[in-house]
């Protein structure tokens, strides 16, 4: 069996949240995670999630507290000796329709009101990612939310013999904007990474540093450059595994 701890920073807000994760029958992994949200006021369902999963085939979440249920089924295969690969999520909520709100009497002579409108669970949600691998050192990624209008592609180059640089670009057919990575690997175990959104000039700087003994530790800045004024974002995260 397997624990993670993770805390994370930001500003003047500290988190926390913890994994178990163990393995099933075959190759199934039952996973459980919970926030501080499940113990900040007496131990509660706030903050926890379920997992059940196969590598590589299906996953399956569950947030009891609310009912959100997500689906994904994942799929590889190789098609004219280039590797694709797609993936299926859904997601949606098991929770019933919430009670009509009741409706007040009218006023003498008034007209009635109209009923209200039914209030149902929110409405399921559909995504489909698929990505081709012509060679170890570039790939294609596409993905489109049904029902979106629109799909973001993803062409991600790795650089070199080791494929310690990685460089990719993003854009966005909805929004018709662009996006850019780029991330450096280290042979210390160290990782610089920059991303830059052009639609919301969001510049972010990320160092992230893996340690031998089963734990990481990150940095990142996000700097606005459409208000040079506002102070930048700073975020720090730690991760610690464990074999129980």
């Amino acid at each position: 069996m397997k624990a993670t701890v993770k805390g994370r920073y930001e500003g003047d807000k500290a988190t926390a949240a913890a994994t178990v994760a163990l393995a099933a029958a075959g190759d199934l992994r039952l996973r459980a995670s919970a926030t501080d949200a499940a113990f900040a006021a007496g131990p509660s369902l706030d903050g926890l999630t379920l997992t059940l999963e196969k590598p590589g085939a299906f996953l399956l979440d569950l947030k009891p507290h609310n009912q959100d249920v997500r689906f994904q089924f994942m799929n590889s295969a190789t098609v004219l000796d280039k590797r694709v690969s797609l993936t299926y999520t859904h997601s949606t909520s098991l929770a019933p329709a919430a009670p009509k709100p009741a409706i007040p009497a009218p006023a003498a002579g008034a007209a009635p009101a109209p009923p209200p409108a039914p209030r149902g669970p929110p409405p399921g949600r559909t995504a489909l990612d698929l990505s081709i691998a012509f060679d170890p050192a570039n790939k294609v990624s596409v993905s489109h939310a049904l029902g979106g209008g629109g799909c973001r592609v993803k062409y991600t180059y790795a650089h070199g013999a080791g494929r310690l640089t990685t460089i990719e670009p993003v854009y966005d057919t909805a929004k018709n904007a662009w996006e850019f990575a780029v991330a450096r690997k280290f042979d210390a175990g160290d990782t610089v990474r920059g991303t830059y959104q052009a639609s919301t000039k969001q510049l972010g700087l990320e160092w992230t540093r893996s340690s031998s003994i089963g734990g990481s530790f990150k940095v990142a800045t996000t700097f606005d450059l459409s208000d040079q004024s506002k102070a930048p974002k700073l975020v720090a995260e730690s991760t610690w595994n464990y074999e129980i």
